[in-house]
């Protein structure tokens, strides 16, 4: 990657990281709480086209207040700081931990000739807009309006990505048809909380900190999932996926298929797995916790599948990283 491109991604992925690491957990949790009662969502899900395929969400501030992150944070700080973490702070003035709020992410359609869904990511917390503009000039962003918003662009050798400065305290990253859309969606009110079946989802999977939902069979289409694994998985619509972090991690993944027999392929499918995680646990006690909470669920066109992650099983762990370090840098 050239030295330009560089950082101007930099910035991008700074902002997203908490979130996008969350998110990438969140997607294989799930959870069923409440009804549609009033407006489901953050409120952020306003900058998000009506047409996306997939959205998720974090509230970076609960899971990096948790009692989960300080355990992975002593494990961190066990290790030499990654250059670029420092380097991305003092030339954006972006402390991800302290400045970021909450993240939406979401997953659009494929622009016109392109074979790739479009991703948006927006961040909601602190920016300074003058420092993080100034930045992406000296490394070749180009600054413009676009319907009266700040939007920096930069072209790589694929794509153009762009930053876009939606309101105050909230920052679109993703390519540049992504982040106008979220001007649109916004300017125009045709956004992602008309979208019935989405938000229908959402209404589910409020009251936990990490979350995700979308349509299976486009998001496998439009990310490239090999054709052969596309043809051995069960014909799946919906997915809808949330997790709680606190001391430990509780969640549940929930499926929805074409029919009632690929569900209950599914759920054989999934039995089978379970069945082998809990043979293969027998010599390893650390893991017993987390598989003993492994519960498959669901009936008609549904799967559900629930888990917990205790916190004793993350002081085992830790015990374990502890007793494998050198003993010079104990």
């Amino acid at each position: 990657m050239a030295a330009k491109t560089r950082y101007f991604v930099l910035t991008a992925a700074g902002i997203l990281t908490a979130g996008l690491t969350t998110g990438l957990v969140a997607s294989y949790m799930g959870g069923l709480p409440v009804a549609l009662s009033h407006q489901a969502g953050p409120d952020d899900l306003a900058f998000v086209p009506p047409d996306a395929i997939a959205v998720g969400y974090a509230n970076v501030q609960e899971v990096m207040a948790s009692e989960l992150r300080q355990r992975l944070r002593r494990l961190q700080d066990a290790n030499p700081d990654s250059p670029d973490r420092h380097d991305f702070e003092e030339k954006t003035g972006v402390n991800v931990e302290r400045d970021i709020d909450a993240v939406v992410g979401a997953l659009l359609p494929a622009a016109t000739g392109a074979r790739d869904g479009n991703p948006l990511v927006l961040a909601r917390g602190r920016f300074d807009q003058v420092r993080i503009e100034g930045m992406a000039r000296d490394h070749g962003g180009e600054v413009s309006d676009y319907e009266g918003v700040r939007v920096i662009a930069h072209t790589g050798d694929e794509k153009t990505m762009a930053l876009g400065f939606l309101a105050p305290g909230v920052v679109a990253v993703g390519s540049i048809e992504s982040v106008k859309g979220a001007i649109d969606a916004k300017r125009s009110g045709r956004n992602v909380m008309s979208n019935t079946e989405i938000m229908r989802l959402v209404g589910e999977l409020d009251g936990n900190n990490a979350w995700a939902v979308g349509r299976f069979d486009a998001m496998a289409s439009t990310t490239g999932l090999p054709g052969d694994l596309q043809q051995k998985m069960p014909t799946l619509s919906w997915f809808s996926a949330a997790g709680h972090l606190n001391g430990g991690i509780t969640g549940t993944f929930k499926a929805e298929a074409k029919d009632d027999e690929a569900a209950k392929n599914l759920r054989d499918m999934m039995r089978g797995v379970v069945a082998m995680v809990r043979l293969q646990s027998d010599s390893k006690p650390e893991m017993r916790a987390f598989v003993d909470s492994l519960q498959l669920g669901g009936e008609g066109k549904t799967v559900a599948v629930g888990f917990s992650v205790p916190a004793e099983m993350f002081d085992a762990l830790e015990k374990m990283h502890e007793a494998r370090r050198p003993a010079e840098v104990r």
